[in-house]
């Protein structure tokens, strides 16, 4: 709490009444009801009685006295009833407590109703003792925020972007990296190889369109995502004016991942085992990826900020505790965000995506087998991934790196022995150890280290193990819930189809699998699916709403939805129309109702959608189809929030696509746009298909007063309106969703027809 303090995260009232607390119950001699400003300074002054010392009495800390009450609630009370009410008895568990804060709540804050209704500190108190072995990267994280408010302060102008910084060469510094040096050029004179990469970065960033507000000085990846970084998306998306030296691009997203048709959530490590009885435990395990995918960039090892993403960040983090630590609907407990997550991912989202600004060329690489408590079994992997990294940016041996790095005796000697014996040792393996040295030790002579050569103003961090008070107050249980809208009538079986009926394939590394569905008697159309798509779908529902473009994007459009079934059997009844015209769908997913129209005769079919993976797959079911000519169906990217116009088309369909209020009502507004524009054009008024299983609250959006005004110009032409009607459907099958087996159900669908008989 101290350091979450430092970092300036905890308000400053209610860190001074968690001083005050702890002041009177741990020196109560010294109170007179007043705050304590040296106890606010260093809480380390406080101390345990000896009694408590040794044992002998068991004194009971609370430090948030002054900032909640918790009471007991008596088992059989009625909640909230009085002698009228015909409301039946609420039951309460036992020991069961209720906590209610003494202070007033900022309305800023953000996260689950029994999480803000006690103050910051409190819930941050309650989710971080969980961590267990996390505590070491929460506090980590805590160090590099007491590291950024040490650099930038509070008295930068927040306007501030990295590229008016650009006479400044301040950046943040772990102590587990080690600079590229200087090399003899041929007439004797020495460069700092470090210094010159960090100012080509600054100059090339400096004069990118898009201003920066993160810039990384060192990064890694695992060895399949730096060949995909190098080989795909430095290629695709380098800018900045570098010369030849370097190349300037923007930090990678899972977004870029799907250009590629690779899955950027289902990268996990294999775990190779090895044979040999007499090793350890910890050592047989060495994680390892095969595939790209996952987190493209790892680390925050050296990098600068700028003080307006600075103070964006902190504001968000001192109103939302979830930004920093996160739990699963099964998990028992807490676990922390990475600092290298939290980060790039804020700074995207503030100020978009090409505002964080990396380098092909590094000037900081991690120490070779640094020995760490936290990650031990990657060591070998960093190594490795820092040999090709430098492979692919300076095109020479990956072994070599190491040459131009400044090291540590003991550093030079684990160097030595792999390239002699092509394998890694750990530093306690080393016979005759030598104690910690800074001389460089390199076969290279090197009369200077970079510190000598270029003055950096640097922030040395440490890795911090997180401190926990200990203390008993009594905290409420946190239900860690999933809360997806109850749309379903809940079926008593579920059944699985037979496994032999589908068919699986690889779309680039994603894993899919064909989905059959029967429109009609005569009409079958089949799609293919992202295989298991609960583990995305599980990430987009468990973290806050505000992180979830930036990490998955849309993840529902890759499985087949209810909707689009009856969307689909709507253009079966309307054949004859659908025949010879052009249709636009909306949020086409996987592409049932596009197959549909293509099938019944459709001129054109534009399917759009935001999701690359989402628009090939529904490209790759259209192309498996041999009935479907290759030109007829159009899988093509289109944003519903931005302000081109919609294709123009005879039949606009748009299923299942109101699952949030915001997305509803621009779905309304297209839908607006697409109507008027046909009456405008002289032309056949357009025909409209929409369908909605979601039915989530504020997703009406001919609640909208354009809707409003339409339907009233409907009413006085003696037009049909624009109106809901509701249908049911029986014995749906589809994915779970949240597991990976399928399931059957009934649902309620509401559909909106409009158009095929306006009179």
């Amino acid at each position: 709490m101290e350091y979450a303090n430092q970092a300036g995260l905890l308000p400053e009232l209610e860190w001074q009444l968690i001083c005050r607390a702890l002041n009177e119950q741990l020196s109560p001699e010294n109170v007179d009801g007043a705050l304590c400003s040296e106890v606010i300074q260093d809480l380390s002054k406080l101390e345990l009685s000896q009694q408590s010392v040794k044992g002998e009495t068991q004194q009971v800390i609370d430090p948030f006295k002054y900032l909640v009450k918790t009471t007991r609630i008596e088992p059989d009370v009625a909640s909230a009833t009085d002698a009228t009410s015909n409301k039946k008895k609420i039951k309460v568990k036992k020991n069961e407590h209720e906590t209610k804060s003494l202070i007033p709540i900022s309305p800023n804050r953000r996260g689950a109703p029994e999480d803000i209704s006690v103050p910051y500190s409190v819930e941050l108190w309650r989710k971080s003792k969980t961590l267990n072995r996390d505590r070491a990267v929460f506090g980590c994280s805590l160090a590099h925020l007491i590291a950024m408010k040490t650099l930038i302060g509070d008295d930068h102008d927040k306007s501030d972007d990295l590229s008016s910084h650009d006479a400044k060469f301040d950046f943040i510094l772990e102590d587990n990296v080690r600079a590229f040096v200087g090399l003899e050029d041929t007439v004797g004179n020495n460069s700092c190889e470090c210094a010159c990469r960090i100012w080509d970065l600054i100059e090339a960033s400096n004069k990118a369109q898009d201003k920066p507000h993160l810039r990384y000085y060192g990064w890694l990846g695992s060895k399949p995502n730096l060949s995909w970084v190098y080989n795909n998306h430095i290629p695709r998306k380098a800018f900045g004016s570098g010369g030849e030296t370097i190349k300037i691009f923007p930090f990678p997203t899972n977004n870029d991942f799907l250009l590629d048709s690779i899955d950027g959530t289902s990268s996990k490590p294999a775990t190779n085992q090895t044979t040999n009885k007499d090793t350890t435990e910890e050592s047989t395990k060495k994680p390892s990826f095969s595939t790209p995918g996952g987190t493209a960039v790892w680390g925050m090892f050296a990098y600068t900020i700028s003080p307006a993403a600075y103070h964006s960040l902190i504001a968000q983090l001192q109103n939302d505790v979830g930004m920093l630590m996160w739990k699963g609907k099964r998990m028992r407990a807490f676990q922390a965000k990475a600092i290298d997550k939290i980060i790039p991912r804020t700074v995207r989202e503030v100020f978009g995506e090409m505002s964080v600004h990396l380098s092909d060329k590094v000037g900081f690489v991690r120490c070779p087998m640094l020995g760490s408590m936290l990650h031990s079994q990657w060591e070998e992997g960093f190594c490795e991934s820092t040999e090709l990294q430098y492979a692919l940016s300076s095109h020479g041996e990956g072994c070599n790196a190491w040459d131009n790095v400044w090291l540590g005796d003991i550093e030079r000697q684990i160097v030595d022995y792999r390239k002699k014996n092509g394998k890694w040792i750990r530093k306690e393996d080393i016979q005759g150890k030598s104690p910690k040295s800074k001389s460089n030790g390199s076969a290279r002579s090197r009369s200077l280290s970079p510190v000598n050569i270029v003055t950096l103003s640097m922030l040395l961090l440490v890795n911090t193990l997180a401190f926990a008070f200990t203390t008993s107050m009594q905290t409420a249980q946190r239900k860690a819930t999933l809360c997806i809208p109850s749309i379903l009538k809940a079926s008593t079986e579920a059944v699985r189809p037979n496994s032999e009926e589908r068919q699986r394939a690889k779309l680039g590394h994603v894993p899919i699998i064909s989905r059959s569905i029967q429109i009609a008697d005569e009409m079958n159309v089949t799609v293919w699916e992202m295989e298991k798509p609960s583990e995305i779908i599980q990430e987009w529902w468990s973290i806050d709403e505000s992180e979830r473009t930036s990490r998955v994007g849309d993840p529902f459009g890759v499985i087949m939805w209810p909707g689009s079934i009856l969307a689909s059997r709507e253009l079966m009844k309307q054949q004859q129309a659908v025949s010879n015209a052009t249709v636009l769908v909306l949020g086409a997913g996987t592409g049932v109702e596009a197959q549909a129209a293509a099938l019944l005769g459709a001129k054109k079919v534009i399917a759009t959608d935001i999701n690359p993976l989402s628009l090939q797959l529904l490209a790759y079911g259209a192309s498996k189809i041999e009935t479907i000519g290759p030109d007829v169906v159009e899988a093509k990217y289109f944003d519903l929030f931005s302000k081109d116009p919609l294709p123009k088309c005879d039949i606009l369909v748009a299923a299942d696509t109101l699952y949030n209020a915001e997305l509803a009502k621009q779905v309304g507004h297209r839908l607006h746009e697409a109507i008027t524009r046909s009456f405008e054009d002289g032309h056949t008024p357009i025909k409209v298909i929409v369908t909605d299983s979601q039915k989530v609250f504020g997703t009406n959006f001919l609640e909208e007063q354009e809707m409003i005004a339409l339907n009233t110009i409907f009413e006085e032409g003696k037009w049909k309106p624009l109106e809901w009607k509701l249908e049911t459907l029986n014995n749906f099958c589809g994915s779970g969703v949240l597991i990976d087996d399928d399931q059957i159900y009934d649902v309620d669908v509401r559909v909106i027809r409009w158009g095929w008989d306006v009179k």
